[in-house]
């Protein structure tokens, strides 16, 4: 018998005898339609869809909006589950499809709200990932003429990653609003004939007076893909260049103008105007591209580092995506991805759609511009933390044009050894494995030497080394040591060898790319490149230059004292006293070991991680009882530091404020549950030294390149300059002036930050 009068249940692998059935939730008025993928156990024994911590959360944000659970028809894609509660098939929703039209049409709203991939995928008949089908306006579906389709994230998903969070809540309020916003496509006019573009450029630059600065947007469209692609500026196609003048107007000047040299001068004129104020998405991109044209430019505002100081999280500063669901703006990108997908030239599009494309670029470029400033005006910390973030996109970008030179001779000789080490590794894992970089294999040998594990990823591997013994123990330091090397060999030898021009690598720095507010880098990441590395050799400067590379020593730490205010922790830090040994000599008394050296240190530095005792008793071997002491013995000597500490962690907790860092970034904690609460307040406290360290380090290296030195590298706390080598001793002194002088300018005198600085023939000797 049919468990629904209108579901295929004879067809359906989910009809047997032990599998069970929760029906749709409806009531006499439903303003929505609500779908998950398929009814758990708990919500049969409930006999509610969607009940617990997910259903708490959605009923919160639901009411957040004006909407009642009292009114929302609330159901599954399929109604039944098996014990072994696996994901619905396609072939079982579709056994269940006719049910849930008939339903939706019953309950007489027009909107559904669909959460999660499977159920998203079944209303929309579309394989599409739910990250990028709840991105814009509610959508249409040709199973469900008529409704407004809303697919959002399961609250079950929020709740495991919280900073989805907020995706979650503006979701949900669209069912509220037919369309994000009333966007319009932008008037743009092309402009290819080189006269014609010289008029045009004099027209924008007679625009120009002294009472008000001009905005312009540029965006250049090149042959090669902003976001993945790594070529130097040097080497792009230029396709073309769009220039915003106002609100939906556009200027696209086209290829064949843009290669004229009268035009590259005059475009430099234009934007080089100390009248004229340049804006772009990803500016630093867009200013390296023109730069080899001759044209050079000062940006005022960036959206993409705008729209990350509005939002921290990751993965939501593209343009594309700000467009859509900031603005309302439709999939422009959609009619090119036919001529570029699989990594195809951006000169494979037809001109038209390419110069349409680039103009749309330009226009949701200013909109979302407007829209990023008035949020601002209401966050007075954000405009000092935009001003840190475009100087330091100004200065970075002339590091990543500049690149720092390779030792190819160096390089070829790393792939010898690698290729040699990797083989003899390998050699000494064949008695249990054949391929190494196979996690069944793996799993299998394990399970062959008595040793039973659910991953093996690092972090179990590592957990498995402290308690496996004999062959086992052998087999994984061999297999750790070979996924170390293979990591290394593939990234850093391999890597930048397919990423060299002209004998240099060009790494991207990205000063959004963490929620921590931390520096990161890609294409490659040299931050990563281990300190001890024999790969740090083959970077090198030019004949007769040195590097010089100056640290800021403990600067995390610094960081944490000095927002404390504690005055103890600060006579620890002070030069003449060597705060790891002291702490060790509490712990273990006068005669302590490196090792226990080793140890004290990772306590004392664990401060700016929120380190727990577990967690130190697991890298460090010793019972979390231990652990507990060295923390409680460590905290003894610093009140004032635990109790800011314990502050940080009620302003999150309780008060559920933002935390605010010195240079103005905030660090959002969108949702806090007892489930996530450790977590968050471990992240909370490391934001703040990791965030402000790295500022005061960008500002410095600010400083530094604004005098005329040679900045190639930032990792975190350290900079890296190229000089003569008759220079270096100078330069020395006055890194060390000026980083020690930045930190005491833009953050605290209450303790010094004392810098070290080393001087040699190549990145590993400094």
């Amino acid at each position: 018998m049919r468990r629904h009068p209108l579901a295929r249940c004879e067809d359906c692998t989910m009809f047997t005898t032990d599998s069970v059935t929760m029906p749709t939730e409806m009531h006499a008025t439903n303003d929505v339609v609500v779908i998950s993928e398929a009814p758990g156990f708990r919500a049969i024994a409930k006999g509610k869809p969607i009940p617990g911590p997910r259903g708490r959360l959605l009923d919160a944000v639901l009411q957040s909006h004006g909407l009642n659970r009292n009114r929302a028809m609330v159901t599954t894609t399929v109604l039944c589950r098996t014990p072994d509660e696996h994901p619905p098939t396609k072939s079982e929703i579709a056994c269940c499809s006719e049910r849930l039209k008939a339903e939706v049409a019953q309950s007489g709203a027009k909107t559904i709200i669909t959460l999660g991939s499977t159920a998203a995928s079944a209303v929309l008949a579309t394989d599409k990932k739910i990250t990028a089908l709840r991105v814009g306006p509610p959508k249409e579906s040709s199973l469900y003429p008529g409704m407004r389709i809303i697919p959002t994230l399961d609250p079950a998903y929020v709740i495991r990653v919280p900073d989805s969070f907020p995706s979650f809540v503006d979701d949900i309020g669209k069912v509220n609003t037919n369309a994000i916003s009333s966007w319009s496509p932008p008037t743009f006019r092309v402009f290819d004939e080189v006269n014609d573009t010289l008029e045009a450029l004099q027209e924008l630059l007679d625009r120009c007076n002294d009472d008000s600065k001009q905005r312009l947007v540029i965006d250049i469209e090149v042959g090669v893909e902003k976001d993945s692609g790594f070529d130097h500026p040097d080497q792009y196609q230029m396709l073309c260049v769009g220039i915003g003048y106002d609100k939906q107007k556009v200027l696209v000047i086209g290829e064949t103008a843009i290669q004229n040299k009268r035009v590259q001068v005059m475009l430099n004129t234009l934007l080089s105007d100390v009248r004229v104020d340049v804006s772009a998405h990803n500016g630093k991109f867009d200013l390296a591209g023109l730069e080899p044209l001759g044209i050079k430019a000062k940006l005022a505002w960036d959206t993409m580092l705008a729209s990350y100081a509005l939002d921290e999280r990751s993965g939501t500063h593209g343009l594309k995506y700000l467009a859509v669901e900031k603005l309302g703006a439709p999939q422009y990108d959609l009619e090119i991805h036919k001529y570029v997908n699989g990594g195809q030239s951006y000169a494979n599009i037809p001109k038209d759609l390419l110069y349409k494309y680039n103009a749309y670029d330009v226009s949701c470029t200013w909109d979302l511009q407007d829209l990023q400033e008035e949020e601002m005006a209401k966050i007075s910390s954000l405009s000092k933390l935009m001003t840190h973030l475009i100087e330091g996109s100004a200065m970075l970008q002339e590091a990543e044009m500049t690149g720092i030179k390779v030792d190819t001779e160096y390089l070829a000789s790393l792939e010898v050894d690698f290729e040699h080490s990797m083989g003899e590794i390998k050699r000494t894992l064949h008695k249990w494995i054949d391929n190494p970089n196979s996690p069944k294999q793996v799993k299998e040998a394990l399970l062959a030497l008595g040793v039973e594990t659910e991953s093996t990823d690092k972090d179990s591997m590592e957990y498995l080394l402290k308690t496996v013994k004999g062959d086992g123990k052998q087999f994984l330091e061999e297999m750790m040591l070979w996924r170390k090397e293979a990591k290394l060999y593939g990234t850093y030898v391999k890597g930048i060898s397919k990423r060299l021009y002209k004998g240099r690598v060009h790494p991207s720095f990205l000063l959004h790319g963490t929620t921590t507010g931390r520096l990161s880098c890609r294409n490659p990441n040299l931050q990563n490149v281990p300190r001890d590395s024999k790969i740090r050799r083959m970077f090198v400067p030019e004949e007769g230059n040195l590097f010089v590379q100056a640290d800021y020593k403990t600067a995390e730490l610094r960081v944490v004292c000095a927002l404390a205010q504690d005055d103890i922790l600060a006579e620890m830090l002070s030069p003449e006293r060597d705060i790891h040994s002291e702490v060790a000599e509490r712990f273990f008394g006068p005669g302590f070991t490196k090792d226990q050296r080793v140890r004290a240190k990772a306590v004392v530095f664990g401060l700016t991680y929120g380190r727990s005792a577990y967690d130190l008793a697991m890298e460090y071997d010793m019972s979390p009882k231990e652990a507990q002491v060295y923390l409680d013995t460590w905290f003894g000597l610093i009140p004032k530091t635990v109790a800011w500490r314990d502050s940080i962690k009620d302003s999150i907790l309780e008060s559920q404020d933002d935390l605010v860092s010195p240079f103005g970034r905030h660090r959002r904690f969108w949702l806090v549950t007892d489930d996530n609460s450790k977590d968050v307040v471990k992240e909370g406290l490391a934001f703040l030294p990791q965030s402000t360290a790295s500022d005061i380090n960008v500002a410095a290296a600010c400083r530094l390149r604004n005098m005329g030195y040679n900045v190639k590298l930032l990792v975190h706390d350290s900079t890296l300059i190229e000089c003569r080598e008759e220079e270096a001793q100078d330069v020395a002194k006055v890194m060390i002036e000026v980083m020690e002088q930045t930190a005491v300018d833009l953050f605290t005198d209450f303790v010094p930050f004392p810098v070290d600085v080393k001087i040699g023939k190549n990145w590993g000797e400094v």
